[in-house]
């Protein structure tokens, strides 16, 4: 039998000298040990590299040889596919505010709650439809007090250039120029169910239903299009500007709002970094990102 993993958590700093819930903790795994704070979120990155930059120089083996590195942790984002295009930015302005590195993983969202629930190490899920969210919440696998919603997304119909200008329209898929219709599964991701939706109440799923393609995610429903193997697809507004397609709104009517919210895993081991990550989504930076983006958000207070 191998050996069991041993973490140590070695108390380091309270920070000058400021009350205990200011402390900051080194963890150690064999191989590698990191710095974790808790408590007020005055303990900025700064503070973070000079105690980094600390510990190195005074623990044996650590720094610019061999031997046992000191590194924070990234904060680690469950994202849903229709943020890929936007999120590289908000990631960016994000660290340039405050030094934390954040990396994302992208995916339908029905498939991302479950790898959530099944304890996948995230720290914050930005979903595109409410519902993955507060039923994460409910079950205390993220904390309720963090939930908000943070956009609204909008569905469109893209149309490869060599298609006839005379497909304007949903109704207009029935063209024998359209071969393929590419949609995501409706099952685990929002933008597909909003999909099926308009077409059931465009009357056209049964009618379509030999020429729908699915995809896992809207981004591969998009990508479905964008490599010729559909000629149409029904996608996010915000990453359906790409080349050689043309972009046909669909009417909000004819599907279940896509209202997109957020939470923080309730057991981060980055919760106030994850915590200030969330905060500037839903601030005035991070809402003229989305707004840029294609998304709704000043419904956002």
């Amino acid at each position: 039998m191998g050996k069991t993993r041993r973490r140590e958590v070695v108390p380091l700093i309270h920070a000058f000298a400021a009350p205990p819930r200011l402390g900051v903790n080194l963890l150690c795994d064999p191989g590698r040990c990191w710095i974790e704070s808790h408590g007020s979120p005055r303990i900025a990155a700064m503070k973070r590299q000079f105690l980094a930059i600390a510990i190195a120089a005074l623990l044996p083996g650590c720094g610019s040889g061999a031997g046992t590195k000191v590194a924070l942790e990234p904060v680690r984002i469950a994202a849903a596919s229709d943020l890929q295009a936007v999120m590289p930015k908000i990631l960016e302005r994000f660290k340039a505010e405050t030094g934390v590195e954040v990396v994302a993983t992208f995916g339908a969202s029905g498939q991302l709650s479950q790898q959530i629930k099944q304890g996948a190490p995230f720290d914050v899920f930005l979903a595109a439809n409410r519902k993955f969210v507060t039923d994460l919440a409910e079950a205390k696998v993220l904390d309720p007090a963090t939930v908000q919603d943070y956009a609204v997304g909008s569905l469109a119909l893209i149309v490869r250039e060599e298609v006839p200008a005379t497909v304007k329209t949903l109704a207009d898929l029935k063209n024998p120029a359209i071969k393929k219709i590419a949609l995501a599964n409706p099952d685990t991701a929002p933008y597909g169910a909003a999909a099926k939706q308009s077409l059931e109440r465009s009357g056209l799923w049964d009618d379509l239903e030999p020429k729908r393609v699915q995809a896992e995610t809207v981004r591969q429903a998009l990508q479905f299009v964008d490599s010729g193997n559909a000629e149409a697809g029904l996608v996010g507004a915000a990453i359906a500007k790409i080349r050689g397609v043309r972009i046909i709104p669909v009417d909000d009517s004819l599907h279940d709002p896509l209202t997109q919210s957020l939470g923080v895993i309730a057991q981060s081991k980055r919760k106030i970094d994850a915590m200030a990550f969330a905060r500037f989504v839903l601030s005035g930076g991070g809402r003229d990102l989305l707004r840029d983006a294609g998304f709704r958000v000043d419904f956002a207070k």
